[in-house]
């Protein structure tokens, strides 16, 4: 991945969401996920309602970005996820590699939680995000790939 200026970091702050863990059989375990597309948050003000506006997400006209786990199936190093992603009113089947760790005792609540933990790299373009921009250097404003980093911490209800 080339970067014309600097890799931008930013999360979203409300993400709520169902694990339906199985424990006789995690393949069997699914999710429902919603992020609030207006949390985004990024350390600066400027770039955080660039990302909002109409030009990427679009937060006013799509406020939710939702995740549908379909299927886990494991692999050496844990599950492969299928699942599906709707970004900017486009949904499309994502797969992505993921840990789990758990079931374990949540400290604070003292309820059964599981670590998931995983990576996936998405096209913008393919969500319709089509913003093209370019620097003077005839390089892109904005690249096409972008890395979703999972930390997620599921506790029992």
């Amino acid at each position: 991945m080339r970067f014309e200026v600097v890799k931008v970091l930013g999360r979203f702050n409300s993400v709520s969401g169902t694990v339906n863990y199985n424990a006789a059989d995690v393949t069997k375990t699914t999710a429902d996920i919603k992020i609030l597309s207006d949390s985004y948050s990024a350390n600066n003000a400027e770039g955080e309602n660039a990302i909002k506006s109409p030009v990427f997400l679009d937060s006013k006209k799509y406020p939710e970005i939702n995740i549908i786990v379909k299927s886990l199936s494991k692999n050496a190093a844990g599950f492969d996820v299928k699942a599906d992603l709707t970004l900017h009113g486009i949904t499309k089947e994502i797969s992505f590699p993921v840990m789990m760790t758990g079931p374990s005792m949540d400290l604070p609540t003292q309820k059964q939680s599981i670590g998931i933990m995983g990576k996936v790299v998405i096209n913008r373009q393919d969500f319709d995000i089509k913003m093209a921009a370019k620097m003077p250097s005839g390089g892109m404003v904005v690249g096409n790939e972008v890395e979703i980093e999972i930390n997620a911490l599921a506790i029992a209800q």
